[in-house]
């Protein structure tokens, strides 16, 4: 009977998590999908490299305002009605940029689009961390990062399917960016069966409601435990909730700075101007359309590959080990991109147009080859810790809106850096552009080994309680 009971909580945990990380799935296509669309999309609304970066980055933009307010949302009206409204505005802004007819509308809909993608990458792992055994939420929280890059693979699948089979397709790019409202409207209808998350109701003081979730997720002895560890948290913050009070605490001001640091230090990497401009930059080292596209599935490939190793690692080892093993590892792979650039590679100016040249046959495939290196570092050791964490270290009372708060910086960095590379890149080239991001990196490492928490093997409960007191 004992080992029946365990096997359907983990099947509904399971559950919960799968459709819970749709939301990770359409986040990780509408980021991708870009990369591969904007090498046709340029021609057919005749964009600038000004105008290729804002409309990447207005994505981001969108994604900053969705996790500041998605995460005050989540807080104030449930982590399953905020995937909700998640899911229709996936379905709303999918099919804005399938038909956008020019750069503004494009950008209002990629707008609409990053709404959604940031309240998702606030809201998905709160849920997760919220319903999961403190035993089992390193891994399974860690599967919104697998749904993540799984569905950039899906967008890089998608754009070079398109690409290869149907080469002089007009208007091919609509079809790759209407594709993500189809896993939109399965999140929604996915959600509609899915519970609401037991410390929701807890802090709303619906204990009845908080147990019978509880009872469907855990064993009968475990449930009266749980319940007393989340009262616990809630009577230490019995006064009315108000977030200048909360920020005169010195302990709530450092997990919030904490989590600014994580998120920097993640974002530094560069890690999204590899997935996002990809077959860009293969193309400016002379690959051709097809080849640079294909490039990019490369990419997703080595991205799901090493996030499941991460899933093993991240349940073996501590969360401050990974994260400096991949922050070193990444900075490596920079360094090593920005020489190949610098060494293999030189300018030719032809009727006034000045552009890269490989000095021999291969180097191309040399920066392919660099980038899967730091992409292994990236998803395989770095990413599955970063949302972990981030969904662990914030108090109950404020766990969205710190979640929200810390996901609004990681966008805001996102925007401006995307903003910045293709001018970058094209202005500096990539042996500068790529040292710059390894020379932040190192920073970011001594910070990293300074002030970053270990979170391992605690409660959400025993978390707070820690940095609390």
């Amino acid at each position: 009977m004992y080992n029946k009971t365990n096997l359907q909580n983990s099947q509904r945990m399971r559950l919960i998590t799968i459709v819970s990380t749709i939301g990770g799935l359409c986040f990780g296509y509408d980021t991708g999908v870009i990369s591969g669309a904007l090498i046709f999309m340029k021609y057919d609304l005749n964009l600038t490299p000004t105008q290729e970066g804002f409309i990447t980055s207005f994505l981001l933009f969108g994604a900053a305002i969705g996790s500041l307010f998605g995460g005050y949302l989540s807080d104030k009206q449930g982590r399953r009605k905020n995937l909700l409204w998640v899911a229709a505005i996936f379905m709303l802004g999918a099919l804005g940029t399938a038909f956008a007819w020019d750069v503004p509308s494009m950008i209002v809909a990629r707008f609409v689009l990053g709404l959604a993608v940031g309240c998702a990458s606030v809201t998905v792992p709160v849920y997760i961390s919220e319903l999961a055994q403190a035993d089992r939420r390193e891994r399974l929280v860690t599967v919104n990062e697998l749904m993540i890059v799984t569905g950039q693979f899906l967008a890089y699948s998608v754009n070079a399917a398109i690409v290869n089979l149907y080469p002089d397709m007009g208007h091919n790019w609509r079809i790759m960016l209407a594709i993500p409202a189809l896993p939109g409207a399965l999140l929604w209808v996915g959600m509609l069966m899915m519970p609401e998350s037991p410390r929701y109701f807890m802090r709303r003081g619906e204990t009845d409601k908080a147990i019978k979730v509880l009872k469907r997720l855990r064993l009968p002895e475990e449930v009266d435990g749980e319940i007393k560890e989340i009262q616990q948290i809630i009577k230490a913050d019995s006064v009315k909730f108000s977030l200048t009070e909360e920020l005169k605490k010195r302990w709530v001001v450092q997990l919030l700075l904490i989590g600014l640091m994580i998120v920097l230090a993640t974002r530094v990497t560069g890690v999204n101007t590899i997935m996002y401009y990809a077959p860009t930059v293969l193309k400016s080292t002379g690959l051709g359309d097809a080849a640079a596209v294909m490039g990019a599935v490369a990419n997703g490939v080595v991205s799901i590959l090493a996030t499941l190793l991460g899933m093993v690692l991240i349940g073996k080892h501590s969360r401050r080990k990974m994260f400096f093993t991949g922050q070193a590892g990444v900075t490596l792979s920079l360094v090593l991109i920005g020489l190949t650039f610098k060494f293999f590679f030189h300018n030719e100016t032809w009727n006034g147009v000045e552009s890269l040249h490989a000095n021999f046959a291969g180097a191309s495939y040399i920066i392919l080859g660099l980038m899967l290196l730091f992409l292994v570092f990236m998803q395989g050791w770095i990413a599955p810790v970063f949302w972990l964490m981030l969904a662990e270290i914030y108090p109950l009372r404020i766990r969205g809106v710190g979640m929200g708060f810390a996901v609004f910086g990681l966008w805001i960095f996102d925007f401006i850096i995307q903003s910045l590379f293709p001018v970058l890149l094209n202005q500096y080239g990539g042996g500068m552009t790529f040292g710059f991001f390894a020379a932040t990196n190192v920073i970011m490492l001594i910070l990293l080994v300074k002030y970053l928490p270990e979170t391992r093997g605690l409660t959400l409960e025993q978390i707070e309680k820690k940095f609390r007191f």
